[in-house]
């Protein structure tokens, strides 16, 4: 089962580190594991969200954010891809 998961590649979330942000996913996914599809989205305007990571659940699509590269073991550890609630960063 693959989990989808979004994270735009517009230049306003590219220059907060969007492609970093991605890198580190599709990393930290393989070092698990985890089957993922990574698509790059455009962003929803909220600039201040930025890098905004989405992921699909069984309730719907859930945003974190902002996600910084340094961010992302901890959204793996607390279990971002099920939808669970995490504490702001």
């Amino acid at each position: 089962m693959s989990i989808t998961i979004y994270v735009p590649c517009d230049s306003s979330a590219t220059s907060l580190g969007a492609n970093r942000v991605a890198a580190a996913i599709a990393k930290e996914a393989e070092k698990r594991g985890i089957t993922i599809e990574l698509i790059r989205n455009g962003s929803r305007g909220m600039f201040w969200l930025e890098p905004l990571v989405e992921v699909v659940t069984d309730e719907g699509r859930l945003a974190y954010g902002p996600v910084q590269s340094r961010d992302v073991a901890s959204l793996f550890d607390a279990n971002f891809m099920q939808g669970d609630h995490i504490p702001c960063f």
